[in-house]
């Protein structure tokens, strides 16, 4: 009858084939046999057959409720203001990650639709004291572009003074303004502000929608356009990048964890579901854009390096053999044994 060491011997003889097999010289081979099987399994196991829904929506959420404000993520946003401030190890300019034709496509998209800039600033509209604000910016454009002519007129023999008189009437009327903006949380001056927005909307929407003002928006892209990206010295000192990344992250962390935004998500991965649920996994793959050669090239390239550094560790071995001793320690393992 075979004795207790048996089981120990074969124990010894799989772990050192295991270790043999994801750390040797044919491990190239056998990645690329394992991303074949896997496709050819995929090819006939759906994404819905494989996965159900409701433990991904559990896993998002998860990851919505706590990653943004994990340790991690602080890190990760402080690394991305230094890096931000330091600006990039090569310098590139703008044209080099935005192609001027979609910067066209997308501007003629924004511009094509005014109808939902103007509900958006009527929308805004309605807060009185960003009405007051719009009031108050027209007023100050009205009194430099008075104040600018009066310059010009008094160069002009008998202009002047038709000038002045004109202005002295605009000063009254601005005077008169001022009184009603001090006035704002009263009911009559709300409105008269209010009305006094919806006009300044109603020039904007005009604006946006002359074709010129594609033009100007493209022109200014062309202007800087080959400029190169610095760094954010200018802009502030580190400090103040770090506060910035920070609110920014606070933003996020209150957003993501809401429950609209959580139902969203949950709506995606339905969404997701409905249209790849009953299609085979490696449709999937190939709507990603992922060929087989591609994901051969990068397990071979990152899998090798790194099991090697895990089974010289020693964690490799110690994971699979304390895995695979209950198993030949089971009663089933000694009764074939001993048969």
């Amino acid at each position: 009858m075979p004795t207790a060491s048996t089981a120990d011997l074969l124990l010894d003889a799989q772990v050192a084939w295991l270790l043999a097999r994801i750390t040797g010289t044919g491990l190239t081979d056998v990645l690329a046999e394992d991303v074949d099987d896997l496709l050819d399994a995929g090819s006939r196991l759906t994404v819905s057959g494989l996965v159900d829904p409701a433990p991904v929506k559990e896993l998002i959420r998860l990851v919505l409720q706590s990653v943004p404000a994990s340790a991690a993520a602080s890190t990760a946003v402080g690394v991305a203001a230094d890096t931000a401030y330091d600006g990039p190890a090569k310098p590139f300019s703008v044209s080099e990650v935005v192609d001027r034709d979609q910067v066209d496509a997308l501007l003629s998209a924004v511009l094509a639709r005014p109808d939902l800039a103007s509900k958006f600033l009527d929308k805004v509209a309605e807060s009185p004291l960003a009405a007051s604000v719009a009031a108050r910016f027209v007023t100050r454009i009205v009194g430099d572009v008075l104040a600018t002519n009066r310059a010009v007129a008094e160069k002009i023999p008998g202009v002047g003074s038709l000038v002045s008189l004109g202005s002295s009437v605009a000063r009254g009327v601005a005077g008169a303004a001022d009184k009603q903006f001090e006035a704002l949380l009263g009911d009559t001056a709300g409105k008269g502000a209010t009305f006094a927005m919806r006009r300044l909307n109603k020039l904007l929407v005009e604006t946006l929608a002359d074709p010129a003002t594609r033009e100007a928006a493209l022109q200014v892209f062309d202007l800087y356009a080959d400029h190169p990206l610095g760094s954010l010295h200018e802009v502030g000192e580190r400090e103040d990048i770090h506060r910035l990344a920070g609110l920014v992250q606070d933003l996020v962390i209150t957003g993501a964890a809401s429950e609209p935004v959580l139902g969203l998500s949950d709506a995606l991965v339905d969404g997701f579901f409905a249209v790849y649920g009953e299609h085979p996994v490696s449709t999937l793959v190939e709507d990603l854009g992922i060929s087989r050669d591609e994901l051969v090239e990068h397990a071979t390239a990152l899998l090798p390096g790194l099991l090697a550094k895990a089974v010289e560790s020693g964690e490799v071995e110690r994971l699979i053999r304390a895995r695979l001793a209950t198993f030949y320690a089971s009663p089933e393992v000694a009764k074939i044994l001993g048969s």
